[in-house]
């Protein structure tokens, strides 16, 4: 457990960084410093591990004031993850991952042993071992920077914008690669990001920072979506806070009618796994810009958006509804077959079902049962003449 016990910087300037904070960072538990520019979100994280001093009040490790450890074994202790992974660009892939075992007297041998499990753990195939850091792309760069933080097995994780410099799709990946590994390992982690997204989604308590570190509201992602604190929390949430809040609310509750018939005059063709194609339709030439002579030829008009009942969200699958010509989600389970169709206005049932506050989205993928639908969900109406309501335009 980390404690700032009015913990404070100002600069020999005057310039004052962080005035006196009070804050508990909880163990096994990832909390996330959020706030604009210039907060002292990094300063903040940075007092943890000695990089930065601070000039007033006190950072407590487990009980111990940082001050009285000896700063380069305080920091061996500690994993750090930065922006662009940071990686020895002289030392291959493997050496760096063993940095710290090798600085705490590991052999050779056992340091890259480990190296190499957690090669595996990050996602990163063994031939990766052997290249050097321009070899790599950022997404796996930013691996290697997370395998290395683990590299001794540290119980903190310090993890300072770690995944801003790449692409969104490599981001999202990263993250879920994150709370992967966060399930699996139960660290504590002091996450420091400006997006409100990102933190929502990896944050079980989340952190908002105003000027000089000042602390807007401290709460759980749900929680502060539903109820920020004061105007200024609300305004940096941003306006779209609502749908957002979607993305931590389940999809498993969202009834399902069959797949197998035409659902508002679209039928959803499946290869031979049972896996989605694409939608077939009066209006494929319509939705393709194809000539009403062509259109007879064509069966796929697009990639089909899907969703999984089990771990997605009904964010995701108001999104996969949203964008489907026959305004319905398709559900899959973890092999990508189709298990069947929620509606909008199944998916919106859903939604109002949930409630004001979000419940926590459970871990893992639903089972399928016999029926085919996520178990522990409402099965898959007999009749598709549930359409009704599907086609209303909501």
């Amino acid at each position: 457990m980390i404690r700032f016990d009015g913990a404070g910087k100002r600069h020999p300037d005057g310039t004052i960084a962080v005035a006196g904070l009070d804050l508990t960072v909880p163990a096994g538990q990832t909390t996330v410093l959020v706030g604009p520019s210039g907060c002292g979100k990094t300063t903040i994280l940075r007092m943890v591990n000695r990089m930065v001093e601070p000039t007033s009040g006190r950072v407590l490790l487990d009980g111990t004031d940082v001050a009285q450890l000896e700063a380069a074994k305080l920091r061996r202790g500690i994993g750090y993850v930065i922006q662009q992974a940071g990686l020895f660009p002289h030392r291959r892939v493997l050496d760096n991952i063993a940095t710290v075992p090798y600085l705490l007297g590991w052999d050779r041998k056992r340091a890259r042993a480990r190296a190499m499990e957690l090669l595996e753990l990050v996602g990163l195939a063994p031939e990766t071992a052997k290249r050097y850091p321009f070899q790599l792309s950022g997404g796996q760069q930013q691996r290697v920077g997370v395998a290395r933080a683990l590299a001794a097995d540290p119980p903190l994780l310090l993890m300072d914008e770690p995944f801003s410099a790449v692409d969104p799709v490599v981001r999202a990946g990263l993250q879920e690669e994150l709370l992967r590994l966060q399930g699996e390992l139960n660290k504590t982690v002091l996450f420091v990001t400006h997006d409100i997204e990102e933190a929502v989604r990896l944050g079980d308590q989340i952190v908002v920072l105003r000027e000089h570190g000042e602390i807007g509201q401290v709460a759980d992602p749900a929680t502060l979506l539903s109820a920020p604190a004061d105007e200024l929390v609300a305004a940096f949430l941003g306006r779209d806070r609502g749908l957002r809040g979607l993305g931590l609310r389940p999809a498993a509750g969202i009834a399902l009618v069959p797949h197998t018939l035409p659902f508002e005059g679209w039928t959803l063709s499946v290869d031979a796994d049972g896996r989605p194609t694409g939608w077939r339709g009066p209006d494929a030439a319509a939705a393709t810009g194809t000539t009403a002579d062509t259109a007879a030829d064509t069966e796929t008009i697009r990639q089909v958006a899907v969703y999984r009942p089990g771990t997605d969200t009904l964010r995701t699958a108001l999104d996969s509804a949203v964008l489907s010509p026959a305004r319905a989600a398709v559900a899959v389970d973890a092999a990508g077959r189709v298990v069947g169709l929620a509606p909008r206005a199944a998916v919106l049932d859903a939604l109002d079902a949930a409630g004001p506050q979000a419940p926590a989205l459970t871990d893992g993928i639903s089972e399928v049962n016999g029926a085919g639908a996520p178990t522990g969900a409402p099965g898959i109406a007999a009749d598709p003449a549930g359409n009704s309501g599907a086609g209303h335009g909501r």
